[in-house]
């Protein structure tokens, strides 16, 4: 049977998983608020399911450190506290609201960029444990101190951001090494991880806002991921949330042509995967330009074309 007419397929255009460069963001920002937010919600249940998570298994390893145990308790909630204000904070920019505009909020800011301050009564006993969680020390502060910089100079109308947020931490370096068998059944080992995955999750979440108020104009530095495509609209995997039956614009960058492709697109279907704690986002394009649309059939048959020859080879 032709592929044309399978099931699944059965529509005008064929639909392919292949890598592509994309953009997606929503047509209107939220309006009238004290700071320009996309109107994306950054933080849906999936995520906030995953870093509960997170920190419960934090707590869980915590407790079973049998050295330094009041030290190290002491420790790790000094960092989830801190976690959790960058975590409030980004969630507050999401939802057009600017922590700086909260005296209390600022105040901590301030304070909390002078680092773990219950972290230096392990640099003399523990000076390898000091070692790991002064990494995850320095990549929480140059975040926050990002965050804090942005939130500085932004207004309604504008989200202020400075270049590409940082990346290639020593934590990150360390992770891999930390993940392996070998350590899966050390408390302390569990509760770094567990701390630095914690970490992370926000930290991805505020990169996220951030990418999305400065990336549009710099296509080459898209990232390549994986998308379901056709010529008539795209689903995509993403850790945040768009509105159903939001209006969206999708763009679209190839760089064999240095060329970007827009779309106007519409939210049409947004279902849950608890596993990979995302969110299947299907979007039709409304009206698409012709040639644009062609353009993107073309690369779709090539990619088509590809496929094959790798199966044959």
């Amino acid at each position: 049977m032709n592929k044309w007419f399978r099931k699944g397929n059965s529509r005008r255009f064929y639909r392919i998983d292949m890598p592509v460069r994309y953009f997606i963001v929503p047509s209107s920002p939220i309006k009238d608020r004290e700071i320009y937010a996309t109107g994306v919600n950054y933080f849906p249940q999936t995520f906030l399911n995953k870093v509960e998570e997170q920190k419960f298994q934090v707590r869980h390893w915590a407790r079973r450190v049998q050295e330094h145990t009041v030290t190290i308790t002491q420790i790790v909630e000094e960092m989830l506290h801190y976690i959790d204000f960058f975590g409030d904070c980004s969630r507050a920019i999401s939802e057009g609201r600017n922590p700086r505009n909260n005296l209390d909020y600022w105040m901590r800011i301030n304070d909390h960029l002078q680092g773990f301050k219950s972290l230096k009564k392990l640099e003399q006993s523990s000076p390898k444990t000091f070692q790991y969680l002064q990494m995850i020390e320095e990549k929480y502060l140059v975040y926050l101190q990002k965050m804090a910089t942005s939130l500085e100079k932004s207004t309604p109308q504008h989200f202020y951001v400075e270049g590409r947020l940082p990346e290639g931490f020593k934590l990150d370096e360390t992770i891999k090494v930390l993940q392996q068998p070998k350590f899966e059944k050390i408390p302390l080992v569990q509760t770094i991880l567990y701390i630095a995955s914690y970490l992370n999750s926000y930290l991805g979440a505020y990169r996220q806002i951030h990418d999305d108020n400065f990336l549009k104009q710099f296509p080459k530095l898209w990232p390549v991921k994986m998308a379901n495509l056709s010529a008539s609209g795209v689903a995509i995997h993403v850790e945040k949330q768009f509105p159903q039956y939001s209006q969206v614009d999708v763009l679209f960058y190839f760089p064999e042509d240095d060329k970007v492709i827009q779309f106007d697109g519409s939210i049409v279907d947004i279902r849950v995967d608890e596993k990979t704690h995302t969110e299947r986002v299907a979007i039709n394009f409304e009206f698409p330009d012709g040639k644009h649309q062609d353009y993107l059939q073309i690369q779709i048959q090539k990619q088509e074309v590809k496929q094959c020859m790798d199966l044959v080879i």
